[in-house]
């Protein structure tokens, strides 16, 4: 018999241990496929995109690290995600309540924001945008990091 009376398969193997031990297999499994490219991608398939950034409420240390030609990483992935071309950096301002009732917005001493063009590579298709490992859409926030310094951004506009 393949079960036997104690719901052993071939008397050595517990049925419910094999089933058990095949779903974490095929969970794996699945994962792996979903989250990894099995296709390989040739330098045809990637074209270089501008890719512009916004920082908000930044300090002046931060703002003054970063520079033109720096090479910014995904910060959780270390995937290069492109080379800084431009910064204009602006007081950071924020909409404020007055004691009058009146809003306006008011400059936030020590406080800067402005925004970043870089220059990446990327995987552009009917899916949409692949940049370093990672799918850009306008709006999203991404954390970047140099060798210096590591921060938080929001894409705010995508040209290829």
């Amino acid at each position: 018999m393949i079960i036997d009376s104690k719901g052993k398969l071939f008397g050595k193997i517990n049925i419910i241990d094999l089933v058990l031990v095949l779903v974490v297999v095929l969970l794996i499994a699945g994962g792996v496929y979903k989250f990894s490219n099995f296709q390989s991608i040739s330098a045809e398939d990637r074209r270089q995109i501008n890719v512009t950034i916004e920082i908000e409420g930044e300090k002046k240390g931060l703002v003054d690290a970063i520079k033109e030609g720096d090479i910014l990483l995904d910060s959780v992935r270390g995937t290069e995600f492109g080379k800084i071309t431009g910064k204009t950096i602006r007081p950071h301002q924020e909409l404020v309540i007055n004691k009058d009732g009146t809003v306006e917005y008011k400059e936030i001493p020590g406080a800067f924001a402005g925004e970043i063009g870089i220059e990446s590579m990327a995987i552009v298709d009917n899916e949409g945008i692949l940049v370093a490992t990672k799918p850009l859409y306008i709006g999203s926030e991404i954390r970047l990091k140099s060798n210096l310094y590591v921060f938080t951004c929001k894409v705010v506009d995508i040209r290829y």
